[in-house]
């Protein structure tokens, strides 16, 4: 198959990366209509607003820091793909509604603008906030066996790639990522700026992060538990306030996410695990 697209002049590696970005862009409008339709635009606009701002900032700050690169892609926010943001976004929207259906039993779909209190958990029992930060839990784990399978496969077609443990293990050398599969030299280098001075001195003669679980950075998995559980339960905490109007749940959910940045950021880019 590989031949027969070289000789249509069609890179096979630029191909798979295209569709992967393209079916990212696809499951973030399914995503998108599916809660336009069920909870309305204002709930829609700061969950997905919210999840995609913290995702691009986060990672591109990932990016600048020099702990990975994402090379190749065709869209670019930040220093992070379009592709990236929008399928974080995309799949917590639908870990959430799967935890919704867990907990809440087969009535969970129906009645999704019941306020939180509202519901009769069919596998919770306890206050608001002990259902929230459970609820919170389950998303975050069911995030991280998702990525236990994705990052790998990512990693090993160098869709991104992360920090050496130790010179020649990996593929970054002098912060200059070696092309394997791709052609399109798109954040090739992670360029000099304040948020890599800052971090210098985290990532000595530019190695980090030995603990690797299947060639992945043990403090991604971490991270990916931290950043869904702590957007989900502010996010359902927000949407449990019965008596908050929707502009101040979306005043006050996007002003976490400026707090959130900075911390979340030196979580995953700071220990050297």
């Amino acid at each position: 198959m590989s031949e027969l697209l070289t000789d249509w002049g069609i890179d096979p590696a630029w191909l798979v990366k295209a569709v992967f970005e393209a079916n990212m862009l696809l499951l973030f409008g399914i995503c998108l209509a599916h809660s336009l339709r069920t909870h309305g635009w204002r709930r829609t606009l700061r969950e997905f607003v919210g999840g995609f701002l913290l995702t691009a900032l986060c990672e591109s700050a990932g990016v600048l820091s020099g702990a990975y690169v994402y090379p190749g892609f065709e869209f670019y926010i930040l220093a992070t793909p379009v592709a990236n943001p929008v399928g974080w976004v995309a799949l917590v929207y639908i870990i959430m509604t799967l935890t919704d259906r867990l907990v809440f039993g087969r009535k969970a779909l129906e009645s999704l603008e019941q306020p939180l209190p509202d519901r009769k958990p069919m596998l919770l029992r306890g206050s608001l906030t002990t259902t929230i930060l459970l609820l919170a839990l389950c998303d975050g784990l069911l995030a991280v066996m998702l990525d236990l399978v994705l990052d790998p496969l990512a990693t090993i077609y160098n869709w991104w790639i992360w920090v050496p443990v130790e010179p020649g293990v990996s593929t970054i050398e002098q912060g200059a990522v070696q092309a394997y599969n791709f052609d399109h030299h798109v954040w090739m280098t992670t360029p000099d700026n304040p948020v890599a001075g800052w971090f210098s001195g985290y990532f000595p003669e530019g190695n980090r992060y030995p603990t690797r679980v299947f060639g992945i950075p043990l403090i991604n998995f971490i991270a990916w538990l931290v950043f869904v559980f702590v957007f989900t339960a502010q996010f359902r905490w927000i949407e449990s306030r019965q008596q908050w109007g929707e502009w101040k749940k979306t005043i006050v959910l996007w002003g976490l996410i400026v707090v959130n940045v900075p911390i979340l950021c030196f979580v995953l880019i700071a220990p050297n695990l």
